[in-house]
């Protein structure tokens, strides 16, 4: 298991290794996704649990339609946000 999925409970972390296992990206580009999706969240006063940001992120997998080369799927994640936002996010409590 790699090291940000270490500091998960299992549930979720096996949950993120079922995503990442059905689509192509790699691990770090799931992370690198993850995180730039916290940033985009935190910037606009948002937050959401790790389902909610689990599936989102498969939806910007999805969004790929199996292009190949496939782009960065941070890019992906920062594209839909900007165009759709994230309809799970709550408002920080900070």
């Amino acid at each position: 298991m790699t090291e940000w999925l270490s500091g998960m409970r299992e549930e979720e972390a096996k949950a993120w290794e079922e995503v990442m296992l059905a689509h192509a990206f790699e691990e770090r580009e799931w992370r690198s996704g993850r995180d730039r999706l916290q940033e985009l969240l935190k910037a606009d006063g948002k937050q959401a649990d790790e389902g909610s940001l689990r599936s989102y992120l498969s939806c910007c997998a999805e969004s790929s339609g199996g292009a190949h080369p496939l782009p960065p799927l941070p890019s992906l994640v920062e594209e839909l946000y900007c165009a759709y936002g994230m309809e799970n996010a709550k408002d920080s409590i900070n």
